[in-house]
């Protein structure tokens, strides 16, 4: 055999043999990308903010049966009420912070029509939530998600609790180091932010209200 004849002979049997098993060719572009970046420039920075507006002192609520209406949301993202919801009453259901927990999978836009859903579930408290606030960055970009909630009286509607809670997730940005392109770490998915957020209202609930100011704080406030 002419060596020409030989050497195409052994080219076409190694390719037929990689071709055999697959590989046309190598794919190293994996996502999310082993990232080379210092944690603090790899990892998406987490912000949170929470404030207690009002609470209930040193009233009892865990002996309460409580209604929970699907959360309200703005008018661009009304889906995501029912979903958050059902991640909150999971929350509700391991802190434990009431005796008995009523998930009502209705929706109000009223406090007359939630004390009406009251009445008819019988309940004695009201867990109101609203979604101001939705920004789903899709693991790749920013994202935020604010919560406020309620809880009302189902007999008069006198507000015993009032806060609001919020969580924003910042991408870090892309670096280059040595000609090498590294990713950094995606950003939490909307479902994850969403139960941290869950979680640390419902957290709120199961503590109670914050401790009162100290005797020593209060009189180096007030100048006594």
């Amino acid at each position: 055999m002419r060596p020409l004849l030989k050497a195409l002979v052994i080219i076409l049997f190694i390719g037929s043999l990689m071709g055999g098993a697959g590989c046309g060719y190598w794919q190293y572009d994996q996502f999310p990308a082993p990232s080379y970046n210092p944690p603090g420039l790899a990892t998406p920075r987490i912000d949170s903010q929470g404030q207690v507006f009002v609470h209930p002192g040193t009233l009892n609520l865990r002996v309460s049966r409580v209604g929970l209406p699907t959360f309200r949301a703005a008018p661009d993202f009304t889906e995501v009420g029912p979903a958050f919801t059902q991640i909150f009453y999971r929350e509700l259901l391991a802190k434990r912070p009431f005796a008995e927990i009523i998930l009502i999978p209705e929706t109000y836009t009223t406090k007359e029509e939630a004390l009406r859903l009251a009445r008819r579930h019988q309940v004695d408290l009201m867990v109101l939530g609203e979604v101001p606030y939705f920004l789903d960055g899709g693991t790749v970009g920013n994202s935020g998600l604010q919560v406020d909630l309620k809880v009302i009286e189902a007999g008069n509607g006198r507000l015993l609790w009032s806060l609001t809670d919020s969580l924003k997730a910042t991408r870090r940005p892309i670096i280059d180091l040595w000609m090498v392109d590294t990713r950094p770490y995606p950003t939490p998915h909307m479902a994850a932010l969403a139960a941290r957020l869950a979680t640390r209202l419902a957290e709120t609930l199961e503590q109670g209200p914050p401790p009162p100011p100290s005797t020593d704080f209060a009189a180096r406030f007030t100048g006594n």
